[in-house]
């Protein structure tokens, strides 16, 4: 029941919450950003939350900092909104049949992991919990590239026909079989179908992850593979090799 809920909610982000207009602007020369946090937060009888919203200055093109601060505040907003809307339809079949009450909980924040102009890059970090032994909590990771005013997908920082796949793949093989007790007997074989990488940069590494569920139990958490710059020297292109490993 745990994973059913799971693969909603990764559903639910992936439809409702990316709008594809978002993250497209006129290219405009690079600066310094800064992000700040805005917390929301309230409680009642049936729910109770807390959200730590990212918020953008510095941005050269204006309107592309009005779509980053709107599209945060809206992925958080709704995940609330939604969340709320199913506590309190608990709460009140709750009173009506006598059942336990107990609180709906909604938590969203995120972590910066790389920026450095013109490289930006973060995820964002839900919880909730609904009833049973634990919560449930999914990544969503965005990196964006601030000079041209856009988000960039993985193959974007890689050159023609590279082979970075492969390279992913191999090293997340054998940190797999370093630690093959953490893992679904699967796990190699999903990696290796995988066909586009969940990620985010980090100073040193690509950081690849993998939902709850999709490669390990959730006692294993998210699981998360670092992949050294230095490995993909050869693959990534001039522009992005020289912020992440020559500067």
């Amino acid at each position: 029941m745990k994973k059913l809920l799971y693969i909603a909610m990764a559903i639910y982000f992936c439809t409702v919450l990316v709008p594809k207009y978002v993250f497209a602007g006129h290219s405009e020369p690079s600066k310094a950003v800064t992000i700040e946090s805005k917390i929301k937060q309230k409680k009642n009888d049936y729910f109770e939350y807390k959200l730590t919203i990212p918020v953008f200055t510095g941005v050269a093109n204006k309107e592309f900092q009005k779509q980053l601060n709107m599209y945060y505040k809206n992925q958080m907003t709704h995940f609330k909104t939604k969340l709320d809307k199913e506590a309190k339809k608990f709460y009140e079949s709750a009173l009506q049949n006598g059942w336990t009450v107990f609180p709906y909980t909604a938590n969203a924040d995120y972590k910066l992991t790389y920026n450095k102009s013109p490289l930006l890059s973060l995820y964002t970090n839900y919880y909730q919990y609904t009833g049973g032994a634990h919560g449930m909590y999914m990544w969503k990771a965005n990196t964006f590239d601030i000079s041209l005013a856009k988000e960039l997908m993985l193959d974007d920082l890689f050159k023609k026909n590279s082979s970075y796949k492969a390279i992913l793949q191999s090293e997340i093989t054998k940190q797999i079989e370093q630690n093959k007790e953490n893992y679904f007997p699967d796990a190699i074989e999903q990696v290796n179908k995988t066909k586009d990488f969940q990620f985010f940069l980090e100073p040193e590494y690509l950081t690849v992850y993998f939902s709850l569920y999709s490669i390990a139990p959730y006692s294993s958490g998210i699981s998360q593979f670092r992949i050294p710059y230095t490995l993909l020297v050869s693959e990534l292109k001039p522009k992005y090799r020289q912020n992440l490993i020559d500067n």
